[in-house]
């Protein structure tokens, strides 16, 4: 009966752990589940999967994308995907939490096609091939749009995989408990024979009267040859059993070593497999302020590749002297200053170039909280090259589908100081060219400023503007001009008159209530002759872009200031601070 015992015990044992097993292979639950959608029917030519389709289920999602001749595609934030495709029509796709499948619909609009979405500044990242496969954890904001050329039907085919948990909870209990169970058979076998041996008993041999001959007593071995045989003997079945029992501490070893987190409930060894633990919200000082904030409207990466693309456009266009490649990321003085420094160097190859965008770090990204257009972006850029100084680029994007373009550059002073603002994750807002929040408005900065320039102490505005550390007075100010007008002859006369380019002023609030602010300033330099057959004699860059020698009527230069100011808040003591500058001429000519 104990034999019996001890044999079922051990089949139980085997059905247990090869169920166990069983779970982790012919029954393992499936990796992956995939969801396909197709656009075929639909002749739009753009394609939409929010955020909400592609958390149909949890986890990473893979998607592939096929069936046109090429397709690209791209995410970024939901409004920018939404603003990027306008009012054309798009095919929507959804996911149905009944079927769980996606499915799609067409969202009709006002057109049909669309320009091409490649390097568009708006997306967090893009893929372009015959047919596309990638990975990507959407949060909730973002969603995926899909193109083909943008005259082209989108790409008809997209799959969505997401991973499915493995996890058998029952295979590990069922293994270990398999191998327990196994254990205690192997000791009721043992237990089995040892009974049966001891209850067999002395058998009695047949006897025919004569005496049994008796065996002969073996030799004695010396104390030093070892242990006595019988004990020897024991020993020798101890090491049989001993060898009976290590496949089985074996086989039990491999199989805990193979059975990781997911053999097990999620009970066990706190959170299980594919749990995380949430952190219960708590509220924080200043929680309400920032709920109503408008998003940054890029990220530090979309900054980076955005000053990026500028610095290759900057460089090429420069060498090249195109200024119509440079309009694709410059406008407003910025472009003036390059535009007019291309026909100056047309003329003069040994002309300075313009202020260059280096293609170096980062060190300041300020993006305007914001979710409409449009959109504006303020960075330093720092030179490979330590000794030259950063660069502050101010950037605006027009609408959805322009790029951002440089609309005020400015080599920093080398003793400025940069207020402290917000950090890009959370962006500042752009105040209103006539904000009263200032000691001075913004759209009164360049007019103050080119005074200044004019009449240097004297000015009426003096006072509120630091001149320590101003190396623009020195270059064109007050003593500078007056130095100029005593050099002409008594036939000539020179004025000058200071106005706002027209240029919109750019500022951006800082941490201490005040503002980081960009305006652009027009120094007009107008030279005539004062006596009867007298003539001017332009030189220098004003006579390259001129074209002439001499002049009886007179020659009027314009030189584009672009100035970088830190503004304090109203009441405040400080004085406003020049951060920086570039100056240019922008154009000369012959007056009527």
């Amino acid at each position: 009966m104990r034999f019996i015992v001890a044999v079922v015990v051990v089949v139980l044992a085997a059905l247990m752990v090869g169920l166990g097993f069983a779970q982790r292979t012919v029954f393992a639950p499936p990796s992956s589940v995939t969801s396909t959608v197709s656009t075929e029917s639909s002749d739009a030519t753009v394609t939409v999967v929010p955020a909400s389709a592609l958390h149909g289920h949890d986890g990473r999602q893979t998607l592939s994308i096929s069936g046109g001749d090429e397709a690209f595609a791209a995410y970024g934030r939901t409004s920018d995907v939404l603003g990027w495709v306008g009012d054309a029509s798009y095919n929507q796709v959804g996911f149905d939490d009944e079927t769980d499948e996606l499915t799609s619909r067409v969202v009709a609009g006002d057109t049909t096609e669309v320009p091409s979405p490649a390097d568009s500044d708006l997306w967090y990242e893009q893929y372009s091939g015959s047919s596309l496969t990638f990975s990507l954890d959407a949060p909730d904001d973002i969603s995926l749009v899909v193109v083909s050329d943008g005259t082209q039907p989108a790409p008809s085919d997209i799959a969505v995989t997401w991973p499915l948990s493995t996890s058998t909870p029952t295979a590990g209990p069922l293994i270990v408990g398999g191998l327990v169970v196994l254990v205690i058979g192997v000791l009721l076998y043992a237990w089995a024979i040892a009974h049966h041996r001891r209850t067999r008993g002395p058998r009695r041999s047949s006897s025919d009267g004569k005496r049994p001959k008796l065996p002969r007593p073996p030799r004695r071995r010396a104390l030093s040859a070892g242990a006595p045989p019988m004990i020897e003997s024991r020993r020798r079945g101890g090491r049989r059993r001993l060898v009976a029992v290590v496949p089985v501490v074996l086989v039990g070893s491999l199989a805990l070593g193979g059975c990781t987190a997911d053999y097990w409930p999620s009970s066990v060894g706190g959170t299980g497999a594919g749990t995380t633990a949430t952190p219960t919200p708590t509220a924080t000082d200043g929680a309400d302020e920032t709920t109503d904030l408008q998003p940054p409207v890029v990220t530090q990466a979309q900054a980076e590749r955005i000053v990026a693309r500028v610095a290759e456009t900057a460089s090429a266009a420069d060498a090249a002297l195109d200024a119509t490649a440079a309009a694709t990321r410059f406008s407003g003085p910025a472009l003036e200053q390059r535009d007019a420094n291309y026909q100056l160097r047309a003329k003069d190859g040994a002309a300075a170039g313009p202020v260059a965008v280096p293609a170096g770090s980062v060190t300041l990204t300020l993006p305007q909280q914001a979710d409409t257009w449009p959109r504006t972006l303020f960075t330093v850029v720092q030179d490979a090259d330590a000794t030259k100084a950063p660069v502050a680029l101010t950037l605006v994007q027009q609408t959805a589908r322009d790029p951002y373009r440089v609309e005020y550059l400015q080599s920093l002073e080398a003793q400025a100081t940069l207020p402290t603002v917000a950090p890009a994750s959370l962006g500042a807002a752009r105040l209103a060219p006539d904000v009263k929040l200032l000691t001075l408005r913004p759209d009164q900065l360049a007019e103050a400023y080119g005074d200044i320039l004019r009449n240097g102490d004297e000015s009426t505005y003096a006072a509120q503007f630091q001149a320590d550390g101003d190396t623009l007075r020195e270059k064109i100010g007050k003593a500078y001009k007056d130095a100029k007008r005593a050099a002409l002859p008594t036939t000539a006369s020179i004025d000058y008159a200071s106005t706002p380019d027209g240029a919109e002023a750019v500022a951006f609030a800082t941490n201490d209530a005040g503002a980081i602010v960009s305006v652009g300033l027009d120094e007009v330099e107008t030279v005539k002759p004062t006596a009867s057959g007298a003539e001017v004699n332009p030189a220098g860059a004003v006579k390259t872009l001129l074209g002439i020698d001499k002049s009886t009527k007179g020659i009027e230069a314009t030189y584009g200031v672009q100035l970088l100011f830190s503004v304090p808040p109203v009441g405040s003591d400080d004085e406003i601070v020049l951060l920086g500058f570039s100056q240019a001429l922008i154009s000369a000519k012959e007056l009527p």
